[in-house]
């Protein structure tokens, strides 16, 4: 025991304090390291013990004007984000094969690391959703996929502007921000106005645009470790990204299949009417 502990701390300092990037360190909620660890911690405590347990005897609450400022806020963010974003890789002419991280302090890269830090900001943001779902009392909707999707990335934000600092990485977020900008959106107008979602498939072709998104980074992260090149990082900062998202693909498959097979299957039923 005293082994195992003593690897993980040595590994916990040398990840999370010796291969710091040092241009990080006075971001916001980026140190202490544990920082975002704890806000990870909080989040599950509250979504899956503590808000449950203290909504059981209440009403839901009526948080609509709340959540149309919330979403409507999440699209400008990730539409400008990915608008920005977009434009830095397009005038930086980046390689889709393999773009090496710019660890420098020139504009350029010190911009670079300001939209990724803006990007990690926004997955502490994704947070407040789960905590509308707990306490409208719409507790079936924080699903292991929802839960763990919006804790892996954000941690996975906050490892990747600690360590990385850009390059190859940046396509994640600039896939992320325009799904989320469209994501945000739909959720806007199922409460703004229900009536043009309700039996519409924005929701299906959501899934699919992030199916799309995970295909893609499964390719972009393979590229490199494929072709055995050097962006100037270790080959782990791109196994671990590509082994990631051929998981969320799965199980963003799972779900399509569960959700989408199942209703067609009900449709063709001649006692789906019942």
């Amino acid at each position: 025991m005293a082994l195992v502990l003593k690897s993980f701390y040595c590994g916990y300092k040398r990840y999370f304090a010796e291969f710091q990037d040092p241009r990080t360190v006075n971001f916001p909620l980026v140190n202490p390291p544990w920082m975002p660890f704890a806000l990870v911690g909080a989040y599950l405590y509250f979504v899956l013990r503590l808000g449950p347990k203290l909504m059981a005897d209440r009403k839901p609450f009526n948080l609509k004007p709340l959540i149309l400022v919330y979403n409507l806020v999440q699209v400008i963010a990730n539409a400008a984000l990915c608008v920005a974003a977009t434009k830095a890789a397009y005038d930086l002419h980046i390689s889709f094969k393999c773009q090496p991280v710019n660890r420098s302090s020139s504009p350029e890269a010190i911009r670079e690391l300001q939209m990724i830090h803006c990007y990690y900001i926004l997955k502490v943001a994704d947070l407040v959703d789960t905590v509308f779902f707990v306490l409208r009392k719409k507790q079936s909707h924080v699903t292991f996929l929802h839960v763990y999707h919006h804790a892996g990335v954000l941690l996975g934000a906050y490892v990747y502007f600690r360590v990385v600092g850009g390059g190859h990485a940046s396509m994640l977020g600039i896939w992320n921000t325009f799904v989320h900008a469209v994501m945000y959106f739909y959720f806007f107008l199922t409460v703004y106005r229900p009536e043009l979602t309700r039996n519409a498939n924005w929701k299906k072709y959501i899934t699919i645009l992030q199916m799309v998104q995970f295909a893609y980074l499964v390719v972009h992260f393979g590229l490199p470790v494929l072709f055995n090149l050097d962006c100037g990082i270790a080959k782990f900062w791109l196994w671990m990204p590509m082994i990631q998202n051929v998981f969320m693909f799965v199980l963003f498959l799972d779900f399509y299949r569960r959700t989408y097979g199942r209703r067609k299957a009900e449709m063709a039923s001649p006692e789906s009417d019942n």
